[in-house]
């Protein structure tokens, strides 16, 4: 049975058990601060489980994307885990809970998969005794396939009654296939909980049933919920009868790839099959990240985006392969995930150059490491070392990606080796740090006042797309972290209504701004935000008090919503423009649409040429002048797709949907405020484009009035330099060359007298140098120098005596340069003008560093020069004096 064939029959199953089949979260969760990635499938359900939530259901199944990096180093070495997998789940809110569960579960398993009774056991919290006879006395399962472990294993969260955290939680009860005594260790009394592999965990069953509260007290909640979790990859893997979740249908066309790519054949348990299995995982995760939004960056989850690649890429390496590679797996990738996942497919070629752009970074980074590696064991030479610091060895894997047997391998070919402690200890630190930041981040559930918000309302009905005003209740004031009843005169606060005209920030549409009245007491609304059902109004009392549970007249300042309007409006014929000039590919990545103008981030390679932002901007006025009708439909997804309607990269999509149509040529599903034909627009000019990430490319545009005030202002610019230069409009380019000209003429003139001003000093310095035991100490100031006079100057006093070191600095518009130069016996003598400028330039706030003979440094206080150059003096001066070797760092 193959894995799309599982999925199907678990969700068909469930929705004849009334459930509703939910679709799967983004990978990038929405207003939840908690995690960084979406990892399970409870996820997007928190506030139903709390009885807070909107959907008009009390029984759902998903199949849920999920990402964890918990156990990344596990991924590959073991039969089972994963950073990437999906997971198969039935949820009730408050509605039925153990027995059904139960019984379901077991018919899933022996009835719809055909599973023998005999291979099954399931594990319970040991003081669930519910959960115990349901499975003894109703399913019949052998009390010796009953096993009893503690809150550990059998409690979610795991350990919860002793160390929390407080909140809903529960026993769970574990379902496991044993894949016999020939598999794992084994030993004659293996069970469920050896780590051995025999024993298949495949579903975990979650019974909430309890608040844990300060103290670790287990109080029973009113309503008792279901979490499930299957984890699709170990279903497939037993139902296709494989040893690993590797082996399977979904895996085994990557893993196929790469052999023909590494020309090495996959097989078992080797160190090549490690690498492969944990390439193909690595690379799955990122065409699924990148298809939910997330852009490999230095940061967050682009952050963890791009280890994964970078670990990916290593591994390769590993394998032999010199070149990228891992972009030609991402359409390997959308073919096996389309008939559940068909934007991968549809988007393969974007996801790629993406994924390709990222590796040809990664082999530059790399470069750079053996270069920064070879300086080290430069070093190490020098100083008659033979051992790498664990840091140094760190800072390679950390920042240029080097395993560590990679470098023990350069570092053994010229006799050198590594301090492994060293390097153990910081990526211990690592570790702890990269597992914390893949996990939860606070409470598993919101405690702030939006949950106790939750308890009061459903949300905030949005009335923006029909009216600019209407009456509305006060469901909550907040201030802080805090719900008050009052907020009087100056002020701040966060205003929740029951209804309202106010656009919450969100789809790249910043939020409205306005008032709200009642009775002459006023609140200035500058921002609106949206979480989840309920939009905040945030802003200031102006006059008299605000109480809540009031009625207030919500007006928003309409001038600026229809600018908004305008612009948003504009990034949909943007859009269609782009694709029309630069190809399909250049899908939507990100937008903002402000008042004053429209920002728009699209896939593509490389810059815009000025023909074709000409063209685009033509094509987009062109549509704007045809004044188009603006035609907004509800409609379900399928429907959608089916008229053509544009989906964006990392949005998730419900059932039922908002298309926005302008003619016949834009059609994209969007959540946002639009005008009602394509002429309200008035003008569209581009203003800006550029790059913001690997294959990213980013429009900055104007509409409307905007874009008149500002040829205004370029004209009113235009007509200043004209009058400034004396010379008429169709004269000022040729006017302005003929200066430019001139002045550098005169520059190269200034540069020669400055030149033949210094050469003349060369030989007063030279002669009023300080000599220490034979050495000639030179640091001097020169005025208004640049880098290069002060590296000149640095070489012609050097051909002026045999033993000389020489600091010049000067100061430039706020910045100190520094030069620091050596004769070839002071290096010899152990001497490093790197070194020696570095310190120096600690004393103008800055650093630097180079090359034993010659350095540059640089610094932010130029007051503090003459200080530095008199440090310069006296540091030279011990050093020589003390004959104590500087070692390059």
């Amino acid at each position: 049975m193959n894995t799309n064939e599982i999925r199907n029959k678990f969700l068909t199953f469930f929705e004849k058990k009334s459930h509703v089949i939910w679709p799967s979260d983004s990978l990038v969760p929405q207003n939840d601060p908690t995690i960084l990635f979406t990892g399970a499938g409870m996820n997007q359900f928190k506030d139903m489980f709390l009885g807070k939530g909107n959907l008009p259901f009390k029984r759902a199944t998903t199949c849920q994307k999920c990402l964890r990096t918990g156990d990344i180093d596990n991924v590959g070495k073991t039969a089972s885990h994963h950073t990437f997998f999906e997971m198969l789940g039935n949820f009730s809110f408050g509605d039925y809970f153990k027995k059904e569960t139960i019984e379901w579960a077991w018919e899933f398993l022996v009835q719809e998969l055909g599973m023998p009774e005999n291979r099954l056991s399931v594990s319970v919290y040991k003081d669930d005794q519910e959960s115990y006879e349901i499975w003894d006395r109703h399913i019949g399962i052998p009390r010796s396939n009953i096993y009893q472990y503690g809150e550990k294993d059998n409690f979610w969260p795991a350990n919860a009654p002793l160390l929390g955290p407080n909140g809903p939680c529960g026993p769970c009860s574990e379902i496991f296939f044993d894949q016999g005594e020939k598999v794992g260790c084994g030993t004659k009394g293996c069970d469920p909980a050896c780590d051995c592999d025999r024993f298949v965990e495949i579903w975990n069953l979650v019974f909430t049933q309890y608040n844990r509260t300060e103290g670790g007290k287990l109080v029973p909640l009113p309503h008792k919920n279901v979490d499930t979790g299957m984890g699709l990859e170990r279903m497939a893997r037993v139902m296709q009868g494989v040893q690993t979740n590797f082996d399977i249908d979904i895996f085994r066309p990557i893993i196929k790839s790469l052999e023909e790519i590494a020309h090495i054949k996959y097989n078992g348990q080797s160190e090549h099959a490690i690498l492969m299995r944990r390439i193909a995982d690595h690379v799955k995760a990122c065409v699924f990240c990148i298809s939910d939004g997330v852009l490999p960056g230095n940061e967050g989850r682009g952050y963890v985006e791009r280890r994964l690649l970078r670990r990916a890429i290593r591994d390769g390496t590993q394998l032999g392969i010199k070149d990228c590679f891992l972009y030609k797996l991402v359409p390997i990738v959308g073919n096996v995930m389309q008939e559940y996942y068909p934007d991968i497919k549809q988007r393969r070629e974007n996801i790629a150059r993406v994924v390709k752009s990222e590796e040809e970074k990664f082999h530059e980074t790399l470069e750079l490491g053996t270069a920064r590696l070879k300086e080290w064991m430069d070093t190490l030479q020098k100083n008659q070392q033979k051992v790498l610091s664990g840091q140094e060895a760190f800072k390679l894997y950390d920042t240029y990606g080097f395993p560590l047997d990679m470098t023990e391998l350069i570092l053994s070919e010229k006799g050198f080796t590594v301090d492994k402690d060293g390097f153990e200890n910081e990526l211990k630190k690592q570790r702890i740090q990269a597992r914390t930041s893949s996990q939860m981040t606070g409470q598993v559930f919101d405690t702030g006042p939006l949950s106790r918000i939750k308890e009061l309302s459903k949300g905030t009905e949005f009335l923006g797309y029909q009216a600019d005003a209407c009456e509305a209740k006060i469901i909550a004031l907040i201030q802080g972290d805090q719900l008050v009843e009052v907020v009087t005169v100056g002020e701040e606060v966060t205003v929740v209504l029951d209804r309202t005209p106010f656009y919450g920030e969100s789809g790249g549409q910043v939020g409205d701004t306005g008032i709200l009245e009642l009775n002459g007491n006023q609140v200035k609304i500058t921002d609106t935000k949206k979480n989840n059902d309920f939009i905040l109004h945030i802003g200031k009392v102006i006059k008299g008090d605000i109480r809540k549970e009031g009625l207030v007249h919500a007006k928003i300042d309409i001038q600026r919503r229809n600018s908004i309007r305008k612009n948003h409006s504009a990034t949909h014929i943007l859009h269609f423009a782009l694709r029309k000039v630069i190809g399909q590919h250049a899908e939507q990545s990100g937008s903002l649409v402000t008042q004053d103008r429209l920002r728009f981030d699209f896939h593509h390679f490389s810059g815009l040429t000025q023909e074709e932002i000409i063209r685009i901007e033509d094509i987009v006025n062109e549509m704007i002048l045809k004044n188009e009708p603006v035609v907004v439909k509800e409609l379900s997804i399928h429907e959608a797709r089916n008229a053509g309607a544009i989906a964006l990269f990392g949005e998730k999509y419900g059932d039922l949907v908002r298309m926005v149509a302008i003619g016949d040529f834009s059609k994209e599903l969007c959540g946002g405020t639009h005008v009602n034909h394509s002429g309200e627009i008035g003008l569209l000019r581009i203003i800006g484009e550029s790059s913001v990430a690997a294959g990213i490319r980013r429009i900055e545009a104007m509409t409307g009035t905007a874009t008149l005030n500002r040829d205004r202002e370029k004209e009113r610019l235009v007509n200043e330099m004209c009058s400034a230069l004396n010379t008429s409009e169709d004269k000022l380019i040729a006017k302005t060359q003929d200066l430019l000209s001139e002045l550098k003429n005169l520059q190269k003139e200034l540069h020669k007298v400055k030149q033949k001003e210094i050469s003349g000093k060369v030989d007063s310095f030279v002669e009023n140098a300080k000599v220490v035991s034979g050495v000639k100490i030179i640091t001097r100031k020169l005025e208004d120098a640049t880098a290069d006079d002060l590296r000149k100057t640095a070489d012609r006093l050097m051909k002026s005596a045999k033993d000389m070191a020489i600091i010049l600095g000067t100061a430039q518009n706020g910045r100190v340069t520094i030069i620091a130069a050596l004769s070839p016996a002071l290096v010899k003598c152990g001497l490093h003008a790197g070194n020696i400028s570095k310190e120096i330039a600690k004393v103008v706030g800055g650093g630097g560093g180079g090359r034993p003979d010659m350095a540059q440094a640089g610094g932010q206080w130029p007051e503090k020069l003459d200080e530095a150059l008199s440090f310069a003096t006296e540091l030279l001066r011990e050093k020589i004096l003390a004959g104590v070797s500087l070692s390059a760092e």
